[in-house]
């Protein structure tokens, strides 16, 4: 089963070479002419059928650093050296794996449904999603000039909050920003012993983490969105010793861009009045980098939402289909459409219910029929969007 090959064959944002090339082969087998090694490791599957818009569909490939406790027959036991030469557990834990099986089913089944639309069916296997880079390197790579522009471009993920077999849309706003960032908290070091011949880095990073807590609880109005997690620690190495530094790994999530803004303007207050009051001087205030593993919020056009939606409507019928609220998550397919002019996107959700563990969970077991219910979904999203002399028929395709 080709589900089971991907989930027991993770690998990490960047690395996804027998990733890639196994999803390669399953679309040239479906009848695409496949590029690969796009941005790095991504590809691209291209299905011509005449005349009519380039319809694009993304899968994203990539796994996390987890080690899986599911006890599946398939379960992974993949281990690698992560970028900070650490040895971890590989996981699709983010239902990827689920999301490049149902893309190949949807090839099959858009194949053999030629005589039902027109265009180009443009397939994508994205890397670093993660890491929200692979789409931007992606279309920094030529995907669009060298490939195929596409008029419209849809996206799925598997949701634990939905039940089984239901698909969630929404028009406009559907996930949110992330930005993820690296404080380091410097002090001036020493013996634990003289405590008082140091400014102690380890106690200005708790004091510090404890202080951005107050950031959405007392700075952000109760009816926004907004997260600020501290999520590693990471400092010192001797018992004994008092270290010079420490890193603290930091996460914000968003919908509106004002409130990305009061957020990263008020860590760097708050983190510079401690170190200040703590008798730091202005060369040993913390040091803030912001990654470039951050993304701004998804998107939905809402004309090709309502037009997917109601397709998911009259083939699914109203007690499978939904609409959602925006997700806390994020998300990297939004960078598709934002290039200029913009592509016209639709990102959904379909149930997988009861998964045994959430997402980025190590116990993260989705029923694999959810496959159906996803390939099931692109189908009819993409027949929608190129059926012949259909609303999204108004111009030629390339």
């Amino acid at each position: 089963m080709l589900y089971r090959e991907f989930h027991s064959h993770p690998e990490l944002s960047g690395q996804e070479q027998w990733t890639s090339g196994r999803l390669a082969r399953e679309l040239r087998e479906a009848g695409c002419e496949v590029i690969r090694d796009i941005g790095g490791t991504g590809i691209a599957a291209l299905l011509r059928n005449g005349n009519g818009p380039v319809l694009m569909i993304r899968a994203d490939m990539d796994a996390l650093p987890i080690r899986e406790e599911t006890g599946l027959p398939w379960q992974s036991r993949v281990t690698t050296v992560d970028s900070r030469g650490r040895e971890v557990g590989v996981m699709h834990a983010c239902g990827h794996d689920l999301h490049m099986t149902a893309l190949v089913g949807a090839a099959r089944a858009l194949s053999a449904l030629a005589s039902s639309w027109r265009g180009t069916l443009l397939l994508i296997g994205q890397p670093s999603e993660e890491s929200v880079s692979g789409a931007a390197r992606m279309i920094a790579d030529g995907l669009y000039t060298r490939i195929a522009r596409p008029d419209a471009a849809i996206a799925l993920h598997v949701a634990p909050d939905l039940p089984a077999g239901c698909v969630g849309y929404r028009e406009g706003l559907i996930s949110a920003g992330g930005e993820s960032l690296d404080m380091v908290v410097r002090g001036i070091g020493g013996h634990a012993a003289h405590p008082e011949t140091t400014r102690d880095p380890v106690v200005l990073a708790a004091q510090i983490i404890l202080a951005l807590q107050t950031i959405v609880s007392r700075e952000i109005a109760a009816p926004e969105m907004a997260i600020l997690t501290v999520a590693a620690v990471h400092g010192g190495s001797k018992h004994n010793a008092i270290p010079d530094e420490v890193v603290l790994q930091v996460n914000v999530r968003y919908f509106k861009p004002e409130i990305r803004d009061h957020l990263l303007t008020a860590i760097r207050r708050v983190a510079d009045g401690i170190a200040r009051a703590a008798g730091l001087p202005p060369d040993r205030l913390p040091k803030i980098t912001i990654l470039p593993e951050s993304v701004p919020p998804v998107e939905n056009d809402p004309g090709l939402t309502g037009r997917v939606a109601g397709a998911f409507l009259r083939s699914f019928g109203p007690d499978r289909v939904t609409k959602i609220d925006p997700a806390t998550g994020s998300e990297d397919f939004g960078i598709f459409g934002k290039v200029d002019p913009p592509v016209p996107i639709c990102y959904f959700r379909v149930g997988c219910g009861d998964s045994g563990g959430f997402l980025h969970s190590s116990m993260f077991a989705p029923d694999p029929a959810v496959i159906r219910d996803a390939s099931h979904a692109l189908v009819i999203a993409a027949l929608e969007i190129l059926a012949p002399g259909g609303p999204s028929q108004e111009r030629e395709g390339r």
